[in-house]
């Protein structure tokens, strides 16, 4: 029985992929351990610095929650991850509202495709963190807010505008023929059609406007964020807190990820 629910989760995945974790934290462990040992020396990188994952973790648990020391405040890395998140999150949704909407439009209406797609093609060349000077020197509220909106809206725009551009022309055309107008199709026909694909830019968009609104704190420097904690503990030598909020970065952006894929086979279950 035992065996036989070892085989099950193995099965899954599940098994594997914690086999795979612990594997990369031992590997972690090792190469640093060896390295202050004077055992292993790669040239140009100083691993025995490198904190091991015990330092990390020590690290995480004594900075997870705000202090203050008389006039100064040391937020924690909660307070940092909800500022991150709440950015995140408005920018992403200024980018759904803006750019699902247009993204349907594109891909239906061919005067709306010709008006904005040159625009969209020009604009989307431009890297996300190229916008951040923009942003600091002409925004004067919601800096970080923008960048993480220039990152996920081109992604959702262009796999709004495929979805749209590959739904079947005979359901279009069974709804004209049963009499429905031009927003009955699109709201009944291709936006149901369309939503895979608008999912699937959803959540690249997501994952490069996590990454965004990371070195946007970074180089903005806000005064609370993911990015700011990293960039202030590496910059004061801090190694095991700067790696415990890079391990948060990763940890949110994996969830965030998998809430996306869950969302997507709850409302997708009739593909």
């Amino acid at each position: 029985m035992f065996l036989d629910a070892i085989w099950k989760k193995l099965h899954e995945g599940l098994l594997l992929r914690a086999i795979s974790l612990i594997i990369f934290i031992f590997l972690w462990y090792g190469l640093v351990l060896v390295a202050r040992e004077h055992i292993l020396s790669i040239p140009g990188i100083r691993l025995a610095s490198v904190p091991t994952p015990l330092e990390v973790w020590d690290a995480f648990l004594s900075s997870l929650f705000t202090q203050t020391y008389g006039p100064v405040v040391s937020y924690g890395l909660t307070d940092h991850t909800i500022a991150s998140l709440w950015r995140v999150l408005k920018g992403l949704a200024a980018a759904v509202i803006i750019g699902a909407p247009l993204g349907l439009g594109i891909g239906y209406f061919k005067s709306v495709n010709d008006f904005f797609r040159p625009t969209i093609e020009v604009l989307r060349q431009i890297p996300p963190i190229a916008w951040i000077p923009l942003a600091v020197f002409i925004l004067v509220y919601g800096k970080a807010v923008f960048i993480v909106f220039m990152g996920i809206i081109f992604p959702l725009i262009l796999n709004t505008v495929h979805g749209v551009q590959s739904v079947d022309t005979k359901l279009v055309d069974v709804a004209q023929t049963l009499g429905a107008d031009e927003k009955d199709i699109v709201l009944k026909v291709i936006l149901p059609a369309s939503l895979p694909s608008i999912l699937a830019g959803l959540r690249i968009g997501l994952g490069v406007g996590w990454m965004c609104i990371v070195a946007a704190e970074m180089v903005i420097e806000m005064p609370i964020g993911l990015g700011y904690h990293i960039w202030n503990m590496g910059s004061i030598g801090k190694y095991p807190e700067m790696v415990a909020g890079m391990v948060v970065i990763g940890a949110i952006g994996y969830l965030m990820n998998g809430m996306i894929l869950f969302t997507e086979e709850r409302l997708l279950k009739w593909r």
